[in-house]
């Protein structure tokens, strides 16, 4: 194994015993206060790096005036090592924000704290991986250590992501954190276990709420997977609606590779041989806002063959619940040009699909894009679905259970397709497509 990072390297092989992952249900992080967490380190996340083959972005939050270091293990060769976290960002972003606890007092939640981003360079690629973050006291100079976190780097000819969305964590009704949880569980079940967590945003029911993503941090699918995903208009918001993109860079550790401006918040990179692009729907407003965003796509297409070219953002395609217009019509002669496979959306809190499409008709597989969008998974904000009202020629499927929907996708690829299929709660299939591969 040879894991580098920019930074001093205090120890590197020790042996020590494997630990399993596990989809364990028991649920963490209820009821925090005004101040959030106190724990040593908190809020963390594993999301991807460019390459995942070869690398793994980690962020978390500590109190100031903590000194932390990451401990990397090996799962196959039982190799650990040991590395300093670069001089942490102080962050205020989330301080003083109105907001609620779990019990629905109104407070201003406080955080300020420092933010650490952690980029591991030259893992093995398909390879288990398990870290924790130590932190110590600079007075007292006492350790502590966080539980262990868990992620597989890219390198298989065959993988398995799911696909959840749209379940916006809001503390007084943790019923809809509970829901989404298990929804992940039943996918890790009928799939027989996939590789990391695509998130189609509003994982938050306000992203200004720090507590509400320290809360989510804390559930054990964050803990056992690297989670990719958009951000969403909840996860953009606070609860008096002010608006950042701040809320979303400032939980997270995306690559910063996005176009001018949306360095950390829109994003690329590959996990196997599928280029995916995370695009971010609150910078993409007007006409105007979207040719730095082709631009950008058609710069990182040409540097970076990929069998496999698939776009993601937060609002939908086409409106799930009628079928009527909505942002298809704003990229699908750009994703023409561009040669994508399959799109992904989230926001409607139903389930629609597409028939392949080119120019807007109906084509076959190998000549088409598949456009998709995720259903909700809280057990609360669903939608039900109303007759069809345009584009009846294009939809090939729509889902809902009503206001009760829960659902997820898995995405299964290898070097000749990626299979699509959609489950509700009881694990259950609603729709399956296959996209063949095309290069």
């Amino acid at each position: 194994m040879d894991i580098k990072k920019t930074g001093y390297i205090i120890l590197f092989t020790l042996l020590l015993s494997a630990q399993g992952v596990s989809c364990a249900s028991r649920r963490y992080g209820r009821g925090l206060t005004a101040e959030g967490s106190n724990k040593s380190a908190f809020t963390i996340f594993t999301n991807p790096a460019q390459d995942c083959s070869k690398g793994m972005n980690i962020s978390w939050g500590s109190p100031l005036g903590k000194y932390c270091m990451i401990e990397i293990i090996n799962d196959s060769n039982l190799k650990r090592a040991f590395y300093t976290s670069e001089d942490p960002e102080i962050c205020e972003t989330f301080d003083s924000i109105y907001s609620k606890l779990a019990d629905g007092t109104n407070v201003y939640e406080s955080h300020v704290f420092n933010k650490h981003n952690f980029e591991i360079f030259n893992l093995d690629p398909d390879c288990d991986y398990k870290y924790r973050i130590i932190t110590s006291d600079e007075e007292t100079n006492l350790m502590e250590y966080s539980d262990f976190h868990y992620f597989r780097t890219a390198g298989a000819d065959s993988w398995k992501a799911a696909i959840i969305g749209d379940f916006h964590h809001y503390s007084p009704m943790w019923s809809r954190l509970d829901a989404a949880m298990e929804m992940i569980e039943v996918l890790d079940e009928v799939s027989d276990g996939f590789d990391w967590i695509l998130s189609t945003g509003d994982q938050c029911a306000w992203g200004g709420s720090y507590n509400f993503w320290t809360e989510l941090s804390e559930q054990p699918a964050y803990k056992n997977f690297m989670w990719a995903t958009v951000q969403g208009n909840h996860d953009h918001q606070t609860r008096e609606n002010d608006k950042s993109d701040a809320f979303f860079r400032d939980s997270h550790f995306y690559p910063a590779n996005g176009y001018s401006g949306q360095e950390g918040v829109s994003y690329w990179f590959k996990y196997g041989d599928v280029l995916f692009f995370m695009l971010n729907n609150e910078a993409m407003r007007t006409a105007a806002s979207l040719n730095p965003v082709f631009n950008w796509m058609e710069r990182v297409i040409k540097r970076n063959h990929s069998k496999y070219i698939v776009v993601v953002q937060h609002n939908e395609w086409l409106i799930g619940t009628n079928g009527a217009n909505s942002q298809l019509d704003r990229f699908r002669n750009e994703f023409d040009r561009l040669g994508v496979d399959l799109a992904i959306s989230g926001n409607n809190h139903a389930y629609l699909r597409t028939f392949p499409l080119r120019d807007r008709e109906p084509v076959e597989p190998e000549d088409g894009i598949f456009y998709v969008v995720t259903p909700s998974s809280d057990d609360n904000r669903g939608r039900q679905l109303k007759p069809v009202v345009a584009n009846e020629d294009i939809i090939a499927e729509r889902w809902s259970e009503g206001a009760r929907t829960v659902g997820g996708m898995i995405m299964d690829v290898n070097p000749d397709r990626i299979i699509m299929t959609l489950y509700d709660r009881y694990g259950d299939v609603k729709d399956s497509f296959t996209v063949p591969a095309k290069r």
